[in-house]
């Protein structure tokens, strides 16, 4: 295993799994997954995500049926680069946190130590992005409207 995979999941993953604990305990009705893989394999991607999702039943086709908090490598076998985030999932795609403002991979800030400590330092706002969202979702309709 790459040593940046080894790193990431020692400062992250218990984390997540706790969070994911909480969350569930809060939230006994919904469904609270942790994952952590490889991406990419077969591309010049090769990359490993980690996250703490949230899925729920899909109220309408065109609704996505999860949020994540992702933690993402890539280019593991060049010049790594690291990207995390709290996203909406298909079709919406919508962003309630990141970490560094991106438009593309290309983008992503390369995965050096003072990354990683950054990451570190300001994971708690993903958190409280994953946290809020969770929450928004779970109010009554006619409040979740008032409030988006």
């Amino acid at each position: 295993m790459h040593p940046l995979v080894e790193q990431i999941e020692e400062l992250f993953l218990p984390e997540l799994e706790h969070l994911a604990s909480q969350m569930q305990a809060e939230f006994p009705s919904l469904r609270f997954n942790v994952w952590h893989s490889r991406t990419g394999a077969l591309t010049p991607y090769q990359g490993y995500d980690i996250g703490l999702e949230w899925v729920f039943p899909q109220g309408t086709l065109n609704a996505p049926n999860n949020v994540a908090l992702s933690i993402n490598l890539c280019h593991l076998t060049s010049t790594p680069r690291l990207m995390a985030d709290v996203v909406w999932g298909h079709p919406s795609g919508h962003s309630e946190a990141e970490f560094k403002d991106w438009s593309k991979i290309a983008d992503w800030p390369e995965a050096k130590p003072e990354t990683i400590k950054e990451l570190r330092r300001t994971f708690p706002t993903l958190v409280q992005a994953f946290e809020s969202a969770v929450g928004l979702e779970n109010m009554p309709m006619q409040a979740t409207r008032r409030i988006r």
